[in-house]
């Protein structure tokens, strides 16, 4: 579940790029680094018929039961994996930071169903008390499994990086995975992320601390923005790269493979 603050501000979802970073090399810290992704792999509408209703039914009960506060109704609506790394805790606590932010949802003003390959993504436009609108999106696998919830959010590109290496370091992959892009949840559930920082630490030793954050915007070429987080592990430093679109979510990240 993306309980990430992510800010969408646009009226409803376009077709959005993305990339995994496979293998990024390290450069040297005098250099001038013009942002240029690799080859991307493109967001594609399915042409499949969809329920569209019946995604619009399960997504409206999932904001419900949070508004209700039902915690644990809002879990087993999950994806079981998704579902077996997220407590009802951890849902509580996010909530319970955006409502004091925008106040309580006073009402839902409508639906967008966008049908992907490998993904369906229902985008609910939320009215909240203090009279702002914004969006949630919901995300589905091809099964209909709830593999992601995305919340508004406020926070900024540099913290949303930090956050992601904060939570996996205590090894709270859901909140991590979290500020991924919808699409990437279908790919990426708690379980793989974890695996991933095993391997990263089994291959540098134990992670220490974040040593430096580095925002490099992108052009309005590529539209993307590129953060580049300087982690001191047992064995020394390394970089890792994130790659975010205009709306503050993450589609490019080099801790998974």
């Amino acid at each position: 579940m993306n309980w990430s603050l992510t800010s969408i501000k646009q009226k409803g979802l376009p077709l959005l790029v993305f990339t995994l970073v496979a293998s990024i090399s390290e450069l040297p810290a005098h250099a001038q680094v013009k942002l240029t992704p690799p080859p991307p792999v493109k967001l594609v509408q399915s042409t499949d018929r969809v329920d569209e209703e019946g995604l619009k039914k399960k997504a409206a009960q999932v904001i419900q039961l949070l508004t209700q506060e039902d915690y644990n109704r809002v879990r087993s609506s999950l994806n079981r994996d998704l579902a077996i790394q997220l407590t009802t805790d951890q849902i509580d606590e996010i909530w319970a930071n955006l409502i004091e932010l925008t106040g309580p949802v006073k009402k839902i003003i409508g639906y967008k169903v966008i049908p992907t390959v490998n993904a369906d993504l229902v985008i609910v436009e939320t009215e909240f008390n203090d009279g702002s609108t914004d969006d949630f999106v919901v995300t589905f696998n091809k099964q209909g499994e709830i593999v992601g919830v995305d919340f508004p959010n406020v926070a900024s590109i540099e913290e949303i990086a930090e956050i992601v290496f904060n939570s996996v370091a205590i090894n709270d992959f859901a909140r991590a995975r979290g500020y991924l892009h919808p699409s990437l949840k279908t790919e990426i559930l708690p379980g793989q992320l974890q695996t991933n920082w095993q391997n990263i630490q089994r291959e540098n030793g134990l992670y220490e601390r974040i040593e430096e954050i580095t925002v490099r915007p992108g052009s309005g070429v590529d539209e993307v923005d590129l953060v580049v987080v300087d982690v001191k592990f047992q064995k020394g430093i390394r970089k890792f790269f994130f790659i975010f679109d205009d709306n503050r979510r993450i589609v490019g990240i080099d801790l998974v493979e």
